[in-house]
């Protein structure tokens, strides 16, 4: 199904560059892939049409990608593309988990483009920047890299563990001027590095850049006026590598419309202009015709007063019922299909969210389901691998739960997904 580009103007303005490398993306996406070539001869759309008419004309004559379409083409780039040296996986936050696979090509320009965004970020050689971690750590390492192309005098993964207390006192004594963590991992660590730099004395930390997660505003207010920490986030996806970044004048995301084409799709939320839907100007090994990201936006007039060209918008989080923990994602959809997998059915959940010395997610089932607890148990961590190693590290916990059927179907009203969850304090 094809949707007509809705506010495609206001995101990318009149700029002829985006437009230059719009049709030569997609003729190399018809040309290299079947599984596209297939979809665009299916829209009435060949060679000829490619080559001859405008590529805005022609991209709104083609579908929305699937998560099936992606997983096609992410395959076939292991025979069509050469020299790839890596391969990334999203978090299945819309359902199931994309692999992306990176070309060498690929590879070096994601971490160039990373190096010019942090570099808006205000790190400089000066810096000493600790990329905060407790997950497997491919991401942050990627970021490190990028960290020592723009030639910071020191970087590092630090893996905060169990042992809070002394993990955080090592990192105040290593002294970064910068430390780059999901929001939800950092509010937890926070508490401890204040009262480690008010014994201490005041370290050198003048900025923190947060990725995966929108920031909360009580967050971004005590940091930026109490402590004088000036903040930043940091926007990309596992299929897309990075697409943005707040600026110095802190007034929304700028979304580099010279690496990637935007449009909006419809809004399923409040207060939201749209949906982002991608399609890549430069990425080679998986690239991406009109892939609905998901993540709901707000557009923000006017230049921005840093200079910069690039439109602004603020990041409002995935549609539909997903929920992070410590900065990995998950969908409610992709939850109840490992719930129910080994049980050959479906029925209903409610996923419930809570805190105390850590995360908690209860999953709430009928009653009948009490017995196969072990065989769910194990189709969950099986399936959803960011929780599988949240859970076994004990960094969160996870729990079964049952009631009656009736509580599921006495309201049409209830929470998929309850976050009950207290944010840290100051």
């Amino acid at each position: 199904m094809t949707t007509a580009i809705r506010d495609a103007r206001l995101l990318h303005g009149s700029d002829p560059a985006t437009r230059l490398k719009l049709g030569p993306a997609l003729r190399y996406a018809y040309a290299t892939f079947s599984t596209y070539r297939d979809q665009f001869e299916s829209a009435g759309v060949g060679a000829d049409a490619l080559s001859r008419d405008d590529p805005l004309h022609v991209l709104e004559r083609l579908p929305l990608i699937s998560a099936d379409t992606l997983a096609k083409v992410s395959k076939e780039s292991l025979s069509a593309v050469d020299t790839i040296v890596d391969m990334e996986t999203s978090s299945g936050t819309t359902g199931a988990r994309k692999k992306r696979f990176i070309s060498y090509e690929d590879d070096q320009n994601d971490h160039e483009f990373m190096a010019e965004l942090f570099r808006v970020a205000g790190i400089t050689a000066r810096d000493r920047v600790a990329c905060l971690d407790t997950d497997p750590v491919y991401l942050m390492v990627s970021f490190a890299r990028a960290l020592d192309l723009l030639g910071v005098d020191e970087s590092y993964v630090y893996s905060v563990g169990r042992d809070q207390g002394q993990t955080l006192d090592t990192l105040v004594r290593l002294d970064p001027t910068a430390i780059f963590a999901v929001p939800s991992m950092f509010e937890r660590c926070w508490p401890s590095l204040r009262r480690l730099y008010d014994t201490e004395g005041r370290g050198s930390l003048n900025k923190v850049v947060f990725l995966g997660e929108r920031v909360p505003d009580q967050l971004r207010s005590e940091l930026e006026s109490m402590q004088n920490i000036e903040v930043y986030s940091y926007y990309g996806a596992a299929e897309t590598s990075s697409l943005g970044i707040e600026c110095s004048a802190h007034a929304g995301i700028h979304l580099y419309t010279d690496r990637n084409f935007f449009e909006l799709g419809p809004s399923e939320r409040g207060g939201s202009d749209g949906q982002l839907v991608v399609t890549s100007l430069a990425q080679k090994t998986v690239p991406l015709v009109r892939y609905a990201l998901g993540d709901e936006v707000v557009l923000l007039p006017g230049d921005c007063p840093c200079g910069l060209p690039h439109p602004r918008v603020d990041v409002l989080g995935r549609a539909g019922d997903s929920f992070a923990i410590l900065g990995s994602k998950f969908h409610y959809d992709s939850l109840l299909r490992s719930v129910y997998r080994k049980l050959e059915e479906v029925g209903y959940m409610q996923v419930v969210l809570t805190t105390d010395a850590l995360d908690a997610l209860t999953v709430l089932l009928p009653n009948e389901i009490r017995p196969h607890e072990k065989r769910v148990k194990d189709s969950v961590l099986s399936d959803q691998l960011e929780l599988e190693f949240l859970i076994t590290s004990k960094l969160a916990s996870l729990r079964f739960d049952y009631v009656d059927e009736s509580y599921f179907t006495a309201s049409r009203k209830m929470k998929l997904v309850d976050d009950r969850r207290e944010r840290a304090s100051p």
